[in-house]
């Protein structure tokens, strides 16, 4: 009979848990009471953390776990990636108080060592194995449109010039002409409405840009 080798790791690292899930089930297993990050702190943290924290939380999910530093600063700038890792390390505390993000879990994103975009550049970001699938199932809700009725809209307005002692068929026009007048307003008080939060955090943790400085990235990652 063949012998079964079981393997413990206690506070197993992201490299490890990564090579642990790339082996046969049951080959290797992580002894940790470190509870799983759910979908809704992870969602939580991506409302409320800045756009450009944002985005290199949905990079590292994209890419399976792995956020380049170079394609980030393509896409946000040079000297950002301080404040993004910032945002999400100070969020992630104000969660943790509130209750909302679990005790056990601390950052997801850890930095590697300088590489070749030079020794004062972190080269990457590594998102934990264990919180993959809750961001993951985070973005896929935050990116899901949401579904709505135009028509309760227009009734509603048709509904309020009725009352106003407008007949049927003027209250149909007054409706029609207002959601014309004001239908790029509208746009743009939807579009406030979706990320008030997040707008309200930056202001609340006042975060600037500044640049990148050696070590900088290391030491605002640490939760």
């Amino acid at each position: 009979m063949a012998t079964r080798l079981i393997l413990h790791i206690d506070d197993p690292t992201p490299e490890w848990l990564a090579l642990a899930a790339a082996q046969p089930p049951g080959t290797l297993t992580a002894a940790t009471d470190v509870p799983a990050l759910t979908t809704e702190a992870a969602a939580r943290l991506i409302e409320l953390v800045t756009p450009d924290a944002a985005y290199l939380l949905k990079l590292a999910t994209d890419g399976d776990g792995r956020a380049l530093g170079a394609d980030f600063r393509a896409q946000r700038g040079e000297g950002r990636l301080n404040g993004a890792t910032t945002s999400i390390t100070r969020t992630i505390n104000s969660l943790t108080r509130q209750g909302v993000w679990p005790a056990g879990v601390s950052n997801p994103l850890t930095p590697t060592t300088a590489g070749k975009e030079g020794w004062s550049k972190t080269y990457a970001y590594h998102l934990n194995p264990r919180a993959l699938p809750a961001f993951r199932a985070a973005f896929t809700r935050t990116e899901t449109p949401r579904t709505g009725d135009p028509q309760r809209v227009i009734d509603r307005l048709i509904g309020m010039y009725e009352e106003m002692g407008r007949p049927t068929h003027l209250a149909r026009e007054c409706a029609a002409d207002f959601l014309n007048e004001h239908a790029d307003d509208l746009a743009a008080w939807l579009l406030t409405r979706r990320t008030p939060r997040r707008q309200d955090a930056a202001a609340a943790q006042n975060i600037t840009a500044g640049h990148d400085r050696p070590g900088s990235d290391d030491l605002e990652t640490s939760a």
